[in-house]
């Protein structure tokens, strides 16, 4: 299956930056970004954590979902979204954002008891102080099997590693991992839907390295844990990331913005 990938870029290589343009076209040339508001687009995304988080790498015992569809007690005030292949139609990954529901019992967030604990006091406040219904969590970020193995990525459920670049199996690795991107630019469009102002997530330390090699920078990051294997909890303003990236790389702040249609609010209150 030939994507047509043939962008190269490194951290620190200026030389090989693209323009804005370029960057945007080769993504949406090959991937589209898809909010899952269908339940047909809804089961895809179940479908695919199942195949990443109980098959795959099994974080959660596949005898629980005979469907074959993993879900739990979070999607029901979760939005959703896939990463949809043009040439095949086929959704190759998935991510969910956690809201806080509308009674105390549905207050809680999946990373809040095992993690927010283990961050510093600064990162502590900030998450204390931001209005808890514009906080989001960015949770079950998945890339389907079929393509972590053709990119050489199989043993990471989010489809990184430390490379900088997949691998493409006719031409050897020269692809920015443009599904990264892809999924982040679906978490800014779910958080301008419903006016998310704030991000927390657990994420591998791969993951975390990777984007901030494309400028994507949370303001507070906290120790390595033991957390369905390791990861590291963060916390963000997500304005304030969303500049720092437009500052540091403007070719993917037009990606994951689409050229500045989707920006997210600023807090009510701080």
């Amino acid at each position: 299956m030939q994507t047509g990938f043939n962008l190269q870029h490194e951290s620190g290589n200026t030389k090989n930056q693209k323009t804005p343009e370029n960057l945007s076209t080769i993504f949406n040339s090959v991937f589209k970004v898809e909010l899952a508001t269908s339940t047909e687009a809804i089961n895809e995304v179940y479908e695919i954590r199942y195949q990443v988080y109980c098959i795959d790498r099994p974080f959660e015992d596949p005898n629980c979902f005979a469907d074959k569809r993993e879900h739990d007690a979070y999607d029901p005030r979760s939005a959703h979204a896939l990463i949809r292949h043009r040439l095949t139609g086929h959704g190759i990954a998935a991510v969910r954002l956690v809201m806080a529901g509308d009674t105390p019992d549905q207050a809680d967030f999946p990373m809040e008891g095992p993690c927010v604990d283990r961050m510093d006091q600064r990162a502590r406040d900030a998450i204390a102080r931001a209005p808890r219904k514009q906080i989001a969590e960015i949770s079950r970020m998945a890339v389907s099997r079929e393509f972590r193995r053709r990119l050489n990525e199989g043993k990471f459920p989010a489809g990184v590693s430390d490379l900088a670049c997949y691998a493409d199996t006719e031409n050897g690795k020269r692809a920015v991992p443009y599904i990264s991107l892809g999924l982040f630019a679906a978490i800014l469009r779910m958080s301008v839907k419903h006016r998310i102002t704030h991000w927390m997530a657990v994420m591998e330390p791969a993951q975390l390295r990777l984007l901030k090699r494309f400028g994507v920078e949370f303001d507070h990051v906290g120790p390595v844990l033991e957390y369905h294997g390791l990861r590291r909890p963060a916390f963000t303003e997500a304005a304030s990331l969303i500049e720092g990236i437009k500052r540091r790389r403007p070719d993917v702040w037009s990606l994951i913005t689409e050229g500045g249609k989707y920006l997210p609010e600023k807090p009510n209150t701080y």
